[in-house]
């Protein structure tokens, strides 16, 4: 299926030399993360961050950061660094990011002409990234910095794909919707020659509308479209039915419109290669969430990932820092046994033998962090998320095979969903038909 070629895809073709073994594992793009503000002007309803306020980071604060990314000191380098990961991704988030517009405009250029004072193997392979709910696109500063950066940037507005699902849960404060204002940035970048990338999230709140939301998007002309599902808790067997009626239908409309999920579209909602049990061999953690990403927040202190954060956990843990801007990482005892945690986390020590030996283990995942703020560990799994997934797999049964036999294509997904499953959340005359295809 047609995806746009992601960075460390884009390092990987351009410099095939960075594949070469030095001795450790290589992650060929490491992002590191900057809260500049907990801040939001929105108050989207399936938010993780349930904890944001009004923190601000200094500028003398990220310097401190960037410094300590480029220096590899105070442990920083034994944790990241150019030999292991080529290729740096700064990501800033929020809140809302777009708030502090002016102070990403001064990490930008402190970094790269720190990167360039110091001729730093990093400076021709990185990439800063913004994800915005889209209110402040239209502001003169915000214009003017995205521009500026435009070459580096990989900028995009959260669209949850129709007004009625976007509008459902992403409001402001006050209860209105944020559509319109949404809509129109994603076009204004487009129009200017800007990529913009999709996320849409599915919570209980809005799964209803997962069709609406997704034809609508293909009709404003998006190919690329990343939907899922939120990993708390919430979710009722009704919601696994409506949700595979929902793909049931969204299926419906790709054959009738002959899109070309070969070569044109990428839905995320329907993969080819997922479904099916996992080999025992592969025990890779779904997300970077053990020990691969790094995150700041606006006091300086350091987290394995934004989600370990305070403004994340909801209250229910102490945040996992592993280090801050003045002492580095890993520089006392608590954040080296944190790190080394993490570091030991993998599919196997995270799963039950019910998760482990799954028959649809293939493509169902989970959040680290959030395993954290459930359990107290991380090196848990949260399964909130279980029987959506398992409708996702009943709904890709019945695309795929239909999609196959429409287009000639010799191939066939096999069921491995068991039928005491699937009749929880299907009629046993749908359960039929699906073993039919």
């Amino acid at each position: 299926m047609k995806r746009t070629e992601q960075y460390s895809e884009r390092l990987s073709r351009l410099y095939p030399e960075l594949h070469e073994p030095v001795g450790t594992e290589k992650i060929l793009t490491q992002t590191v993360t900057f809260q500049v503000t907990d801040d939001c002007n929105l108050a989207c309803k399936y938010c993780y961050q349930t904890h944001k306020g009004k923190k601000k980071m200094s500028f003398e604060t990220a310097k401190k950061m960037v410094d300590l990314l480029l220096s590899g000191n105070k442990g920083v380098g034994d944790y990241i660094n150019p030999q292991k990961s080529p290729g740096l991704i700064i990501d800033f988030i929020g809140g809302e990011p777009l708030l502090e517009i002016e102070l990403i405009d001064q990490i930008c250029s402190y970094t790269i002409n720190r990167m360039i004072e110091l001729n730093h193997p990093w400076l021709t392979r990185t990439m800063f990234s913004i994800c915005s709910n889209g209110v402040c696109y239209f502001e003169p500063e915000v214009q003017r910095v995205l521009q500026k950066w435009n070459q580096r940037l990989s900028f995009s507005v959260t669209v949850d794909g129709n007004k009625e699902l976007h509008d459902s849960c992403r409001v402001f404060p006050d209860g209105q919707p944020s559509y319109d204002l949404a809509i129109s940035a994603a076009k204004d970048w487009v129009n200017k020659g800007g990529y913009m990338g999709s996320k849409v999230t599915i919570a209980p709140a809005n799964v209803m509308h997962v069709y609406d939301a997704i034809t609508h998007m293909i009709n404003l002309g998006y190919n690329e479209i990343n939907a899922n599902c939120v990993y708390e808790e919430g979710w009722q067997m009704i919601h696994a039915t409506v949700f595979y009626d929902q793909l049931k239908k969204l299926a419906d409309y790709i054959l009738e419109h002959n899109l070309d999920m070969e070569n044109d579209y990428y839905i995320s909602l329907f993969e080819e290669n997922f479904f099916h049990p996992k080999q025992p061999d592969d025990l890779e953690n779904w997300c970077g969430g053990n020990g691969v990403m790094l995150a700041v927040d606006p006091d300086g202190i350091i987290y394995p990932c934004l989600r370990y954060m305070e403004s994340s956990l909801a209250g229910q843990q102490e945040p996992y820092s592993i280090g801050d801007v003045d002492t580095g990482i890993c520089q006392t005892e608590c954040d080296r046994c944190r790190v080394e945690c993490l570091k030991k986390i993998d599919r196997r020590t995270q799963s039950t033998d019910e998760c482990f030996n799954c028959p649809v283990a293939e493509g169902c995942s989970w959040c680290t962090a959030y395993n954290y703020q459930v359990f107290g560990t991380p090196d848990a799994r949260a399964t909130y998320i279980c029987d959506m997934h398992k409708a996702r797999a009943l709904g890709n049964i019945y695309f795929w095979n239909h999609y196959y036999e429409k287009n000639n294509i010799d191939k066939h997904m096999e069921n491995h969903v068991p039928e005491e499953w699937a009749l929880n959340i299907i009629s046993k005359p749908e359960w039929d038909m699906l073993c039919s295809l």
